[in-house]
């Protein structure tokens, strides 16, 4: 499965160039994405990351989804078990 990051709230999708700063702490401004949350600057590690198109600030973890096979790889899965299982009782 894919991790794909996106705002919890609105689902905007950032892009490697967008910045967050860290403040009030070191002011370092980096892609908090990059580092999981955790500032580069002085380590600080942030709970909660401000979707930068909504402005809503959700946990960071939050951020991270699994995405599911698409509905044909499913089915095309689903038709390579069934054919396995098959196979156990012959």
């Amino acid at each position: 499965m894919a991790t794909r990051i996106y705002c919890p709230r609105c689902e905007w999708k950032p892009h490697a160039d967008d910045r967050w700063q860290c403040v009030p702490s070191c002011g370092t401004v980096w892609n908090t994405f990059d580092t999981g949350g955790r500032c580069p600057g002085c380590g600080k590690r942030w709970q909660t990351t401000q979707c930068l198109h909504c402005h809503v600030y959700s946990l960071h973890e939050a951020w991270y989804h699994e995405e599911r096979p698409a509905k044909a790889d499913e089915e095309s899965e689903a038709e390579s078990w069934s054919e396995e299982l098959v196979g156990v009782g012959e």
